[in-house]
């Protein structure tokens, strides 16, 4: 597939992710000189619905709504016809290249009435667009703009003239501003009712913070593993004292992916029939779905993700050797967040190499290219991404397929199937 494409998470005040919006380019913007955003800019077929069309609404969201940007254009064709995905999943976002003139308008009714959602993003004047505005189900404002008297009159349009509306901001980059947008019903206004932006994975690194007993635990099974000749015994001794981890071992165990017909006796005999590699590869998986129990489900999966898409990207940067260290670098990349402390003060508390500590802290190295990769990845700065893919002489289609492969490994990790990595 020659696209690239990653959802961003829409969250509500109390954390939880609601929907996600699709962010994409089509092919290398640097190869074409820039032509792959002005071509989907004026097509008429959109490559992201031909997307989720191929793999699913499921593969991006895990059971959540989808924003889908559309062009004006887009809007003149049967997009229900393109879109063979459930109505009440999909939220067409169109902006000011939809008018609020026909036959814009009974195309959207028409959308409307199979059960589509609509959102309005990118729109100087809400009153111009109040036509249009008035079909919507959504209004999205940039918290960049806030400032901007524009801006400013579309927020109390939107407050006044439009309260059946649900609003989205974007672009929140920090708590403090999340938690200011939270309070504005005290202050007489209308809080946002979806929130986007970089705040989730900022850490919380002010004053002491004590990691909980429990992470603890999880931290020392951790490490206990990254020794070559670790102790079974040792290993039974902690999940014995976790519910959560003796659940998740027991699916491990009884998984399809091994095939066992054991019939199993106790923790330690479990641990026993994986085996050192298998229970090094699922405490890995399984310790870092649970040190972010606590904390915005979003972050754990992104953890996972990273670590995936990392592993699957050492191959495209030739370092399958590394793919190891890689993933585990990828799955740490927000230990800082997880437990609410520096990234330094985090890698003291687990056993990472060299390599791993180097791009964390500081970038660094092989495994610090991958990581920065990841990250405009996940930003969707296409023009960086593109840069990176001419160095490494790759194409979009392998960046497509790591990627993907990583949210499937996701979903079957989410799922049931206590998979392992490097598979």
């Amino acid at each position: 597939m020659d696209l690239l494409v990653v959802p961003v998470p829409f969250f509500d005040k109390n954390m939880m992710v609601q929907a996600y919006y699709l962010r994409c380019q089509e092919g290398n913007g640097l190869f074409e000189a820039n032509q792959a955003e002005r071509e989907f800019d004026g097509a008429m077929l959109s490559p992201l619905l031909a997307t989720l069309n191929a793999v699913g609404v499921d593969a991006y969201t895990m059971g959540k709504p989808i924003f889908v940007p559309v062009n004006g254009l887009m809007m003149l064709t049967d997009l229900a016809a393109q879109c063979r995905q459930p109505s009440d999943r999909v939220i067409f976002v169109v902006d000011e290249g939809c008018k609020p003139e026909e036959p814009f308008l009974s195309n959207i009714a028409r959308l409307k009435e199979l059960g589509f959602r609509f959102a309005m993003q990118k729109i100087s004047r809400v009153d111009k667009y109040a036509p249009v505005a008035a079909l919507c189900d959504y209004i999205f404002f940039d918290n960049r703009q806030m400032e901007d008297p524009r801006q400013q009159l579309m927020y109390a349009l939107a407050q006044r003239d439009y309260r059946h509306i649900r609003t989205v901001t974007t672009h929140i980059h920090s708590q403090e501003q999340f938690e200011e947008l939270k309070r504005l019903p005290d202050q007489g206004s209308r809080a946002p009712d979806l929130y986007e932006g970089r705040f989730y994975r900022i850490p919380i690194t002010r004053g002491e913070h004590r990691v909980s007993p429990l992470k603890l635990n999880l931290i020392k099974l951790l490490n206990l593993v990254r020794d070559e000749n670790f102790e079974f015994s040792a290993v039974s001794a902690i999940v014995q004292r976790d519910t959560a981890l003796t659940v998740s071992l027991m699916r491990m165990i009884n998984s399809p992916f091994l095939g066992l017909r054991q019939k199993v006796k106790s923790i330690g005999h479990a641990v026993t029939i994986l085996g050192q590699v298998e229970t090094r590869k699922w405490v890995t998986t399984a310790v870092s779905k649970l040190l972010g129990a606590d904390r915005p489900d979003e972050l754990s999966r992104l953890s996972l993700v990273r670590a995936k898409f990392a592993d699957n990207l050492s191959l495209k940067f030739k370092m399958e050797q590394e793919s190891q260290g890689i993933f585990l670098m990828g799955l740490f990349s927000v230990l800082d967040v997880i437990l609410e402390m520096s990234m330094e003060e985090a890698l003291r508390m687990v056993q990472v190499s060299d390599p791993i500590r180097n791009a964390l802290l500081e970038g660094k190295g092989d495994f610090g290219k991958i990581l920065r990769f990841m990250q405009m990845y996940e930003l969707a700065d296409w023009k960086a991404v593109s840069r990176e893919l001419i160095v490494n002489d790759l194409a979009p289609e392998d960046i497509y397929e790591a990627y993907m492969g990583a949210l499937g490994w996701y979903g079957d990790v989410v799922g049931g199937e206590d998979v392992s990595f490097g598979e």
